[in-house]
């Protein structure tokens, strides 16, 4: 969940764009993984890559390097949540 209104609202606006687009802006998804703070928000963007990679022809290498950096780190977060420290 975004951390208030405006967070909420910058995103949408930045999913809307790379929505948009069937080849968006490095800045845009930069932006995105910036202002992920929540599994919610990461597994939207990632969904949302690996549609752009399915309607691809020829998928774009670093799409796929940002969906897996993203995924690597949300299990990470799963992982250290289980683990017990005294």
């Amino acid at each position: 969940m975004p951390v208030n209104q405006l967070h909420d609202r910058y995103l949408e606006l930045l999913f809307a764009h790379i929505e948009r687009g069937a080849h968006p802006s490095h800045a845009f998804l930069e932006r995105v993984e910036a202002s992920i703070t929540d599994r919610q928000t990461a597994e939207r963007y990632v969904n949302l890559l690996l549609e752009l990679v399915e309607r691809q022809r020829h998928p774009s290498l670093h799409i796929l390097d940002r969906a897996g950096r993203v995924m690597a780190a949300t299990a990470i977060a799963d992982v250290a949540e289980q683990v017990d420290f005294p």
